[in-house]
């Protein structure tokens, strides 16, 4: 056995680490990206956050502010509607319920009637954020006691999950929830107590400049306060309501389809003439680099971003052309694999994997993860589907049609089945069928007969 060197003449495509970030951008859903771009807003000084797309950030109350700045929420199918906010619909939760969740973290033998009373008719006053603004002296009242009792379970009522429910207003809100947490950072409570109104502005030089703070340190603590609940009572949750975000919308008007991105209520980013004007004033050359990168930094996520859509935007326009009947309510989806969309609209299947991933689309059928529309034809012969193909979602329903008609006194075997859908021109196997049938949650020939 020889052992040397030679030489080999080979061509590979290597991605470089650019083109690996762009791919990743691509493969975020809305919610990972505006998470994506807060994060990057917060690093980069080039970058300039300019508020929803649907107003100026200056006319904008703080509490609207928070809602595009870090609530969090998770979204269920049918909470969209065609003159409803893109983003989400807030859930309306039954008083009474409210009630007996808060009752339920109280020793209720630990109070008078009276008071019992008193907490009750506070319950009642709460707005929809969740704050208390009835002034006690008319609680006292309305109930037939003293302002001290009132005073007394205010103060037990404060205490309750979730944090900040019975405040007074937004900052009292915040700071007690900084408190239930143990966070003593004074930089963040003075910047609550002082400057909410120059954060819903966006006046962060303001902050800046009298906190005597970099700029990326003020985007960071505005990072902290915006994962704080400004509204605890909409926040409030009893584990029931789930969401989704739809990434992609399908509408149908006027007998055509139109497709849109549900990117409204991430809001608009760009260059910051401020700091651009101070990288052409820089007479430092480290300054100078430092900015440039800064903005070299920018130009690629905005170039990938909008490349992103571009994408889906074609991804989705493709698989509208394909299924249309199945959108329309005039047939079952059809075949329909990534390499499919990738041929139609001319590009690699890898990207429309990326595309796609993890992403909902809704429609005037409901809200569905995207990946569930694609399906790989099972046979390239039978009588189900114009295109001679058949998806495993339309075998199964001949399978359960089968069944449902069959003897219950000698009911079908696999292999049977096999036969009977052989021919109907569906060829599978025996294996398979068994396969679907489980997946159903059909039980096999001598159970379905036990079971009669």
């Amino acid at each position: 056995m020889d052992i040397g060197y030679r030489n080999t003449l080979e061509q590979k495509q290597l991605l470089s680490q650019t083109q690996i970030q762009s791919l990743n951008i691509l493969s975020m859903d809305n919610v990972e990206l505006n998470d994506f771009l807060q994060g990057e807003y917060m690093e980069n000084p080039m970058l300039e956050y300019t508020g929803s797309k649907e107003g100026e950030m200056s006319q904008v109350e703080f509490s609207q502010w928070y809602e595009s700045h870090g609530m969090e929420h998770d979204y269920e199918e049918n909470d969209y509607h065609e003159d409803s906010d893109q983003r989400r619909e807030i859930p309306v939760y039954d008083g009474d319920q409210l009630e007996d969740y808060l009752l339920s973290q109280l020793n209720q033998l630990d109070f008078t009637k009276k008071q019992l009373n008193m907490i009750r008719f506070m319950i009642a006053c709460l707005d929809d954020n969740g704050y208390f603004k009835t002034p006690l002296i008319e609680v006292a009242k309305m109930n037939h006691g003293t302002v001290e009792e009132a005073e007394y379970c205010l103060s037990q009522l404060r205490e309750l999950e979730p944090f900040g429910i019975f405040s007074k207003d937004l900052t009292d809100c915040l700071l007690w929830q900084l408190k239930e947490e143990g966070e003593e950072d004074e930089v963040l409570i003075s910047m609550i107590e002082n400057h909410l109104n120059d954060i819903a502005q966006g006046h962060l030089s303001n902050i800046s400049r009298e906190m005597k703070l970099s700029t990326s340190q003020v985007r960071q603590y505005i990072a902290r306060i915006s994962k704080l609940n400004p509204r605890p009572l909409v926040g409030f949750d009893l584990g029931k309501t789930e969401y989704i975000v739809p990434d992609i919308i399908f509408t149908y008007k006027d007998n055509e389809w139109e497709i849109s991105l549900n990117d409204n209520w991430i809001g608009d980013y760009k260059l910051s003439n401020y700091y651009m004007k101070m990288m052409k004033e820089a007479k430092d050359e480290q300054l100078y680099q430092y900015f440039r990168k800064k903005l070299e930094r920018v130009r690629f996520l905005m170039s990938s971003v909008e490349q992103r859509r571009v994408t889906m935007l074609n991804i989705s326009k493709a698989i509208l052309e394909w299924q249309k009947d199945f959108f329309e309510g005039k047939g079952l989806l059809k075949p329909m694999t990534m390499a499919d969309i990738a041929e139609k609209i001319e590009m690699h299947t890898s990207t429309i994997s990326r595309g796609i991933k993890g992403k909902y689309l809704q429609c005037p059928n409901g809200t569905m993860l995207i990946k569930t529309l694609f399906s790989a034809s099972v046979n390239p012969k039978n009588t189900l589907s114009k295109e001679g193909s058949v998806t495993a979602g339309q075998i199964k329903k001949v399978l359960k049609e089968l069944i449902d008609g069959e003897n219950k006194a000698k009911p079908y075997s696999d292999q049977k089945l096999v036969t009977l859908l052989c021919e109907r021109e569906i060829k599978i196997s025996r294996r398979t069928v068994a396969k679907y049938r489980e997946e159903m949650g059909i039980k096999g020939t001598f159970e379905r007969k036990q079971n009669e």
